[in-house]
């Protein structure tokens, strides 16, 4: 075997290793979070919308740490697992809960593209608000066409708020206690 392709081989192997410590990392946090979901899911709440949340920090983690392509996939398959575990797979509850976690990824990915700078906190609460408003949105389309959204969107401000921070917080701690 010449240098060079001894050389590419080594190259070749630090990025398969590379890709599978990516994907082990990805795997994890979609047990994390589908675990948080699961454990988050018989909480109290009178709307569907209205609990922590605390599945998100590891979405975006993934956003921040790995990928946009990874935080968008610990959303779709956190809550697919979730479901699983739940015996709620494509029920409602799953489809609402689908659309709140993507939509959560993907506006928080536009918002950190657009402005780089966007602290911890600003881009938590911001998906935070984007999830919420996407589950009511879902709920409001599958269940209560009639359904005034003012009032929800008004509470929706106030729950997104202190559970986004909540999330910014974990999702701080993660990225600290982690190389």
């Amino acid at each position: 075997m010449t240098a060079q392709e001894l050389q590419a081989n080594t190259y070749a192997r630090a990025d398969m290793h590379g890709r599978t410590a990516r994907l082990t990392l990805t795997a994890v946090l979609v047990a994390s979070a589908a675990a948080l979901q699961v454990v988050e899911s018989p909480l109290p709440r009178f709307l569907p919308w209205l609990k922590p949340g605390l599945a998100n920090a590891m979405t975006l983690y993934a956003l921040l740490r790995l990928s946009a392509s990874a935080a968008m996939t610990v959303a779709v398959f956190r809550t697919a697992v979730a479901a699983v575990f739940m015996g709620s797979l494509l029920s409602p509850l799953h489809l609402i809960s689908f659309a709140g976690a993507t939509s959560a990824a993907f506006s928080m990915t536009v918002l950190r593209k657009i402005f780089p700078a966007a602290g911890l906190a600003i881009l938590s609460v911001f998906g935070a608000l984007v999830n919420n408003f996407a589950q009511l949105a879902v709920v409001q389309f599958m269940f209560a066409s009639n359904m005034s959204i003012g009032l929800h969107l008004a509470l929706m401000i106030w729950v997104a708020l202190p559970s986004g921070l909540i999330v910014a917080r974990v999702t701080q701690e993660l990225l600290r206690r982690t190389p």
